[in-house]
């Protein structure tokens, strides 16, 4: 039995709680396997009207998957195991996202990256003033993955594209204003940082090229749009564009499943080209010395074709 996941049923109701407290609840492979097999399960059980998913512990909801973890495995010389990890997941959150029962997510404190996956497709999203909600991922060289290109792509404007590029995280009130909670309680939506922004974040994000933002950004008179330029400019620059097309192509998507289609081929990309994965891991979680040397020194070295072939 896995206690890093739990389950059980409660008057029509199934229950799942994310049981690492310690780790902020991050999704290791056999809690993935676990989740899969119970929404399977209740799928087809008459007793289970709905379902719940929560986080243990009062850090956060879900910090993401177990990503030093998955370094490890490519050091090791086993990136099959990871993409095998990605793929397990990116299946979970298809299975979430056309699940035939309502299903509600508590995405209370950090809610990030694969924890998103779970909990923001074909859910009831109910947050607080205290969700701290991001996909960091162009910060450790990977790209928005699990789906979340679908709901970023669908917030007010080019902030899906700010997002996604920057990696930075809202607030409750800001995700409840950009339609990435449903509910949040005492928040109120027209005061969010989010929602005052949105002017700079259209005008630059609108632009067609990653570099022509950067510029536009460090450019600008508001002093947020030239801090967002700082921000990116820190970000792996390859993740920085594979992240603004992943999101644009998820724009003319028909469904989730179109998007998640999309990053099982970017999984295979990353994992054939791992450079900057492990030194983003390494720069931000195993030496903590914030100092990544990625394999691009800006976003101007980066290959439009490369990133074209990668994202499609």
């Amino acid at each position: 039995m896995n206690d890093e996941i739990c389950f059980e049923v409660r008057d029509g109701v199934g229950r799942v709680v994310l049981n690492r407290p310690r780790r902020i609840n991050a999704l290791n492979r056999a809690m993935i396997d676990a989740l899969s097999v119970q929404l399977e399960r209740w799928a087809n059980d008459p007793g289970v009207q709905e379902i719940t998913i929560a986080g243990a512990g009062e850090r956060g909801f879900c910090a993401g998957a177990d990503i030093k973890v998955l370094r490890d495995l490519i050091i090791a010389g086993r990136p099959e195991e990871c993409f095998g990890f990605l793929a397990a997941e990116y299946a979970v959150d298809a299975l979430i996202a056309n699940y035939d029962k309502a299903i509600t997510s508590y995405l209370t404190g950090i809610s990030m990256g694969g924890g998103l996956g779970i909990g923001m497709h074909n859910t009831r999203r109910i947050g607080e003033v205290g969700t701290r909600m991001a996909m960091p991922e162009t910060a450790i060289g990977l790209w928005p993955d699990v789906g979340m290109c679908w709901e970023l792509s669908r917030t007010p404007g080019r902030v899906g594209e700010y997002l996604a590029m920057s990696g930075e995280s809202i607030d409750g009130a800001s995700a409840l204003w950009a339609g990435l909670l449903d509910e949040c309680r005492g928040a109120d939506p027209g005061t969010s940082a989010l929602a005052k922004a949105a002017w700079w974040i259209d005008e630059c994000f609108g632009l067609e090229e990653p570099t022509t933002i950067i510029e536009s950004l460090t450019q600008h008179p508001d002093p947020q749009a030239r801090a967002a330029a700082q921000t990116i400019s820190q970000r792996c620059p390859m993740s920085v564009a594979v992240a603004l097309r992943a999101v644009r192509n998820a724009r003319h998507a028909p469904d989730v499943a179109t998007v998640l289609a999309q990053d099982l081929r970017l999984a295979e990309a990353i994992t054939a080209n791992p450079a900057d994965f492990i030194e983003g891991v390494r720069a931000k979680m195993v030496d903590k010395d914030e100092s990544p040397r990625w394999r691009h020194a800006s976003l101007a070295e980066v290959d439009p074709a490369e990133v074209i072939a990668w994202v499609g």
